[in-house]
């Protein structure tokens, strides 16, 4: 028999046997502490991949293994199997940092929570076996071994209980939403929009970290409440409007607001931070620590080196880690939060009113670099953040790829590829490979302030801040309608449309060929150059969701659409390039022919915006309508807003001619203005815009139709991603949250008042 197998059988048999799972379960364990975070960051990739599989094997070992585990032959041997049994299901438990892998997880089915009770008192249970055996060395005359049995136990069934009920139930969406209305409403929203937002101005320095975490605990109940779906106006317009410009101090507590709701929904943040947590957490060194000394002091005799080793490394490693979680818990500020919201307790005055929970975690955060060494970062909160990666993919670059050249960016993604489904793959090829890094301050900026000036269309201010002094001439703003869903305000003062992944691909479409038509013009403005970059992000990230994260996008995950129109779209290359050797040149050449290509072909049969009411579809009439009608559309809506493509006169000639809402307008124009009002009213007002003033619209309208995604897209979507690297949208949604909550303010003051 070759070696390899008999290698392979060994590895195999040690697995199985009691020493190797527990081994296992103590590598698995320390794997799940030290890399659970990696999920706010990454959505694919390796270490990942070990983590689904530390997750599973975790909640696998104790409750399918350890069952069907019989009693050692000896004493000494059944008082160890009483010990590594319990350290089994501390292990089964999770990590603090650790509870649900998926959103999934956390929806426990009555079927589910019963399986825990039965786990917990059913024969089939670790527990009746743990008890049997303690029973077995009473009357053997147990000695040390009993208390240290007896310790361990007593914090695996808490904590057992915590993670595996507790933990998961207070983390579902819908168990948050029934305790979200049974209890009061809280009336802080103002607080903490003053406290929050407002802290950097003291002094005029930038918030730091843990000022931006603080803050975000404030106003943590709108996310939380998008979340959920809980609709709440209230106090909406007494609030205090957010700042007319855009703040990147909002995108920071946004940001933290996210990794917040990881934490009630992906870890035991929600049970951990209660009395009983705390309770337990204090609780949890000491007994650790006694089991220690017990088992330090109890005879060896009898008992196998290898077997005492191996119990020192799982006594060991509980004091270390019981102590971790005690200075995590006490040193987050999740514990200020608890406190900050009972200031009739002692510990309310003996820490936050004296200063002292700031000495403490300064001393653990800064002085003894806790979360530092433990969490693997720079900084104590930049844990928190998501990727800030936003995957990319561009139809016209996938669509003249020759078959011989290579899908993946290097052989790490080739490897992946190889291995993983093909779904998987095009995640880490598209988004970790491909993705663009919006770290960028400058990038940030550009993309954030597009965004903020479509918000300000639904959501604006409705009445002065209280600072203002209002004239007898002033009178009040009509109430706001009583919106049913949080989306529909936007849904009216932006018009979106539900024909979302036709509009990606069209607009995605008339942005590549615009951009490869206008390069000359684009070079020679500065300002359309860093433009151009977010207007190219922004188009890419969204045919990435159409085509890779179907799932972000509202409504059914359809692909056939996305689907026919890249078939298409090589059909059409491979005619050409087969007949062209030419065209066989840099991968970026080969975008601006085929972009060359489509007008081509659009413009090769006639005027399409002649109107002929013989035909029902007139306007739509081209050889490459014939292909495919978004490819027409994308073609024509990219003619549409670079005249010089079609002459100065091109537009301004179809306008004069069909009236602004003449019943002989043509279809197409009909089409474009539901998809996208605000750039077929700019093209309409501006007859001969600039460079600068069409990259601008372009921006506004990929602002408008990530609003739109972002705020139509599932719940469950959001929080899922929430533990795959988060998204964009996610962000975006949250961003909009906050601005239909809190409204935002007006850049010039109505004349009808006047300032203090």
């Amino acid at each position: 028999m070759p070696g390899w197998i008999i290698t392979f059988l060994l590895i195999l048999q040690f697995i199985s046997s009691l020493r190797g799972l527990v081994i296992f379960s103590f590598v698995a364990h320390f794997f799940l502490v030290f890399f659970a975070g990696l999920r706010r960051h990454q959505p694919t990739g390796v270490r990942m991949f070990i983590l689904w599989g530390a997750n599973q094997f975790a909640r696998w070992a104790p409750v399918t293994v350890l069952g069907t585990l019989s009693v050692g032959s000896t004493p000494q041997k059944e008082q160890l199997v009483t010990l590594w049994v319990a350290f089994m299901l501390l292990h089964a438990g999770m990590p603090d940092n650790f509870t649900a892998y998926s959103l999934e997880d956390t929806v426990l089915s009555r079927r589910q929570q019963a399986g825990v009770w039965y786990q917990l008192l059913g024969s089939a249970s670790p527990f009746p076996f743990l008890l049997k055996n303690i029973s077995f060395i009473i009357s053997n005359g147990g000695d040390a071994m009993l208390g240290v049995s007896s310790l361990v136990l007593l914090m695996a069934i808490g904590k057992y209980w915590e993670g595996a009920f507790q933990a998961l139930m207070q983390g579902n969406l819908k168990s948050m939403q029934s305790s979200r209305k049974k209890m009061k409403m809280k009336n802080n929203s103002t607080k903490s929009v003053r406290n929050s937002l407002q802290i950097a101005r003291r002094g005029g320095r930038e918030p730091n970290d843990e000022q931006i975490l603080l803050a975000a605990h404030d106003m943590l109940d709108i996310t939380k409440d998008a979340f959920i779906d809980f609709l709440d106006q209230n106090n909406a317009d007494e609030q205090e409007a957010l700042s007319a410009t855009w703040d990147e101090k909002l995108y920071r507590v946004v940001n933290m607001e996210l990794s917040l709701m990881y934490d009630l929904i992906y870890t035991k943040a929600a049970v951990v931070h209660s009395w009983k947590g705390y309770i337990l957490r204090f609780a949890s060194p000491i007994a650790a620590t006694a089991a220690f000394v017990l088992f330090w002091l109890h005879s060896k005799e009898g008992q196998a080196t290898a077997d005492v080793v191996i119990t020192y490394v799982l006594l060991a490693g509980m004091v270390v880690l019981d102590i971790k979680w005690l200075l995590r818990a006490v040193a987050s500020t999740w514990f200020y939060s608890f406190l900050d919201e009972r200031p009739r307790s002692w510990l309310h005055h003996a820490l936050l009113c004296s200063g002292k929970w700031r000495l403490i975690r300064r001393l653990i955060v800064s002085d003894l670099n806790l979360f530092r060494i433990l969490d693997n970062n720079k900084k104590p909160t930049r844990y928190r953040m998501w990727s800030q990666t936003i995957g990319q993919y561009n139809l016209l670059h996938e669509c003249t790829r020759y078959e011989s050249e290579a899908r993946t960016k290097n052989w790490k993604s080739g490897m992946f590829k190889r291995l993983a489904p093909e779904e998987n793959w095009m995640e880490y090829e598209y988004q970790r490979m491909r993705g663009n890094h919006i770290d960028s301050r400058d990038f940030r900026d550009e993309l954030f302030n597009s965004i903020w000036q479509v918000l300000k269309k639904p959501f604006p201010q409705r009445r002065p801040p209280r600072q203002i002094i209002v004239t007898e001439a002033w009178r009040p703003a009509p109430a706001a309608p009583p919106f049913t869903h949080a989306h529909q305000e936007a849904d009216l003062a932006l018009k979106f449309t539900p024909d979302l992944q036709e509009t990606i691909l069209i607009l995605h479409i008339a942005t590549d060929i615009f951009l490869f038509s206008a390069e000359s013009e684009i070079e020679a403005s500065p300002k359309s150059k860093k433009d151009v970059e977010v207007i190219k992000a922004l188009s890419d990230y969204m045919m990435f969701l159409v085509a890779v994260r179907p799932g972000m996008l509202p409504g059914l995950v359809l692909s056939s659409r996305y689907e026919a129109v890249s078939e298409a779209l090589a059909g059409i290359w491979k005619e050409k390039e087969g007949s062209d050797p030419s065209l066989r040149t840099s991968s970026m050449m080969r975008e601006k022919r085929l972009a060359e290509i489509l007008i081509a072909n659009e413009d090769e049969e006639g005027n399409y915006f002649q109107v002929d009411d013989s035909r029902p579809q007139s306007g739509f009439l081209s050889v490459l309508y014939d292909t495919s009608n978004v490819l027409s559309e994308g073609a024509i809506l990219a003619m549409f807003l670079l005249p010089r493509i079609r002459g100065p006169n091109f537009r301004k000639n179809i306008i004069e001619k069909v009236g602004e809402h003449g019943d002989g307008e043509p279809p197409i124009l009909k089409k474009f203005h539901r998809q996208f009002p605000d750039l077929m009213e700019f093209a309409k007002n501006v007859s001969f815009p600039s460079i600068a003033m069409t990259t601008d619209a372009i921006i506004g309208e990929w602002a408008r139709q990530l609003i739109n995604v972002s705020i139509r897209c599932t719940r469950d979507s959001h929080a899922k991603q929430l533990a795959r690297g988060g998204e964009l949208t996610t962000v975006v949604w949250i961003l909009a949250e906050h601005a239909r909550i809190l409204r935002i303010k007006t850049e010039k003051k109505p004349a009808s008042y006047d300032a203090v």
